[in-house]
């Protein structure tokens, strides 16, 4: 490197307010502070990097100390300014706040705001990142700040406005500096290019201006490094990506025409060919996901060419996505498997294997046969209208077991009101009571034998559901997919569960949950069924009535006592009833109450063993 080469973002540094790009309100507030004489004694330029703060800062201060000033125009010849261009002047001191960010710093720059300007008519401190001081440092200030000494002024800069003290804030003018847009930079670039002679193509400046996030100084800095690759040939858009460690456009337009035609082989060969270019499997995916949002944005706009406005395509890639005439819908989806894999890319031991899943997935996405998103709903089975009466016997016995003495008044008259409006005489309902109290309770049972006669008389997908979470050993698998999983259909031999999201569907497949599933399937059905794991959506949704959860928890600890006026209502309650009630009470001291069951436990663990402990109910 010769001795008079200087980076191009230092070379082009502004040396005048004609020279800022993109900060035209600054500019003119600034220039009207000057022509009017109204110069505030603090000011606070804040902004992004790169956008011209500190460099605004000695524009404004070769302004005020120029020899022919204050005037718009430096001569950028007197000493003065000369200074100030090589920051070495007596009356303009820069200071850097992130390595004198102590108290002591604030000392010395107080003790230093006393003596006079030796040129300028200005002393003038621009103090850099100044968000870096401490607390101490900062309320050291303040004093200075607010009443400084005669023809001293303080100019703030900072990329971080909220870290500098309130106090400081409300006693300088505040200047916030916008990104710079990409038109602005790109035409600054071809200005600086053709004095350098730079052979650069117009795409390839639009891509630098696309990737700097609005900041002059680093486009500079990027076109600085490029340049040394257009010493000989013409610098190109490719060239730019791949300097940035970016898929380039044609080959993520590649890559979707392979994943809409659903030629996997070609999709991942052209997958593994940008892997060993060097571009890992994360930034493949967050490549991907923009352009997949740029597709989708131009095939929705009504005039695509304004899209380059707030993107980073350019008219001909726009041209070049409209010609291909994809269909929207599917690049919606496509874009929400890879948005859907990229959370595993992140955080895999091996994320490539994650990348070709996508690929495979994403292919698939418009296969009317993916089971992930295209299922056979299983209609439920109605009972026959011959089954009625038996329904409400059961229904009887079922309420009514489940109304102990402690349960509240109300609830019991609600029972007393369900057997009153059975429309039959009172003897013949009495008769009906009598052979429902003799019928044993149709209920789960407990052993394998006898779940197997259970498993041969049904096809009904809510009763085969609940016999095998009934039949769900251990109190977390139990509760998990009896509030967690949603019954979507019994299709064949296969049980469809569905899941809100990915994380209860990777849960669900875990050892410790799945193992107590299957082993409840194998006792009650003999290994008859299988089970398939889908998230729910909008084309996916659960069977009506097919929501399992824990029976009502019945306490029987406490004794309901009622007054005088109530005990001749109680008294004339239906004898089914109060046995119901007395065989409940017995039951459930027998079952949920025994040293063995609930003494070692505390209230919590007591509460939920009695809510996922018993018998699982539709």
């Amino acid at each position: 490197m010769s001795e008079n080469y200087l980076p191009l973002f230092r070379k082009y540094r502004p040396q005048a307010f004609c020279d800022l790009v993109g900060q035209d309100n600054l500019v003119k507030a600034l220039s009207n502070a000057i022509e009017l004489n109204r110069i505030a004694p603090a000011y606070l330029f804040c902004g992004p990097r790169g956008t011209g703060k500190t460099s605004s800062a000695r524009i404004f201060a070769k302004s005020l100390n120029c020899e022919h000033g204050p005037t718009l125009n430096p001569c950028q010849k007197c000493a003065s300014c000369v200074d100030i261009t090589n920051a070495t002047g007596m009356d303009v001191i820069e200071i850097d706040a992130a390595t004198n960010r102590g108290v002591e710093g604030a000392e010395d720059l107080i003790a230093q705001v006393h003596y006079a300007p030796v040129s300028g008519k200005y002393k003038i401190f621009i103090i850099d990142e100044v968000h870096m001081l401490t607390s101490t440092a900062f309320n050291a200030l303040l004093k200075t700040f607010e009443e400084p000494p005669e023809n001293v002024i303080f100019i703030l800069a900072t990329t971080e406005p909220h870290k500098v003290l309130e106090t400081i804030v409300s006693r300088c003018q505040r200047f916030d500096f916008r990104r710079i847009t990409v038109d602005d930079i790109t035409k600054r670039l071809r200005e600086i290019s053709d004095i350098e002679k730079i052979k650069i193509t117009d795409d390839a400046l639009f891509t630098i201006a696309k990737n700097v996030s609005g900041g002059m100084r680093d486009s500079l800095a990027l076109l600085d490094q490029v340049s040394i690759l257009g010493a000989k040939d013409e610098i190109t858009k490719e060239m730019i990506e791949e300097l940035l460690g970016k898929v380039t456009f044609d080959k993520l337009l590649t890559l979707l025409d392979y994943v809409v035609s659903a030629d996997i082989e070609k999709a991942l060969c052209l997958i593994d060919e940008i892997y060993t270019q060097g571009s890992e499997p994360r930034n493949l995916c967050e490549n991907f996901m923009e352009f997949l949002r740029n597709v989708i944005v131009v095939l929705n706009a009504k005039n695509p060419h304004d899209v380059v406005k707030f993107s980073s395509l350019s008219i001909v890639d726009v041209d070049k996505i409209t010609d291909k005439k994809y269909d929207s819908k599917l690049c919606e989806k496509i874009l929400d498997i890879v948005t859907e894999y990229f959370k595993e890319v992140k955080f895999a031991t091996n994320p490539y294997l994650w990348v070709e899943l996508m690929v495979i997935r994403a292919s698939r996405a418009d296969d009317s046969t993916d089971e992930h998103v295209i299922y056979r709903k299983v209609e439920q089975v109605e009972p026959k209208k011959s089954d009625n009466k038996v329904f409400e016997k059961q229904n009887i016995a079922s309420e009514a077991k489940q109304t102990p003495k402690n349960q509240d008044f109300s609830q019991t008259t609600k029972v007393e009101q369900q057997e009153e409006n059975l429309q039959t005489p009172t003897t013949l309902k009495e008769q009906e009571v009598e052979e429902v109290k003799n019928e044993p309770e149709p209920t789960l049972p407990d052993n394998q034998n006898k779940t197997a006669n259970f498993a041969d008389d049904t096809d009904n997908p809510i009763e085969i559901w609940s016999a095998i979470v009934n039949a769900i050993e251990g109190i977390p698998a139990k509760a998990f997919y009896s509030g967690v999983a949603k019954l979507v259909g019994v299709q064949e031999n296969k049980i469809i569960l569905g899941f809100v999201n990915n994380n209860l569907l990777t849960q669900a497949k875990s050892d410790s949950k799945y193992n107590p599933l299957e082993n409840a399937q194998k006792s009650v059905f003999g290994g008859k069924y299988s089970f398939e794991f889908v998230q729910l959506g909008a084309d996916i949704k659960p069977l009506e009535g097919a929501l399992i959860k824990p029976a009502a928890k019945v306490q029987s600890n406490k004794t309901y006592e009622p007054d005088t006026k109530e005990q001749s209502s109680v008294e004339q309650k239906n004898d089914l009833t109060a046995q119901t009630s007395v065989e409940a009470k017995k039951e459930v001291e027998t079952k949920h109450q025994s040293p063995q069951n609930l003494a070692m436990y505390g209230p919590k663990v007591k509460e939920m063993l009695e809510a996922f402990n018993g018998k699982i109910v539709e």
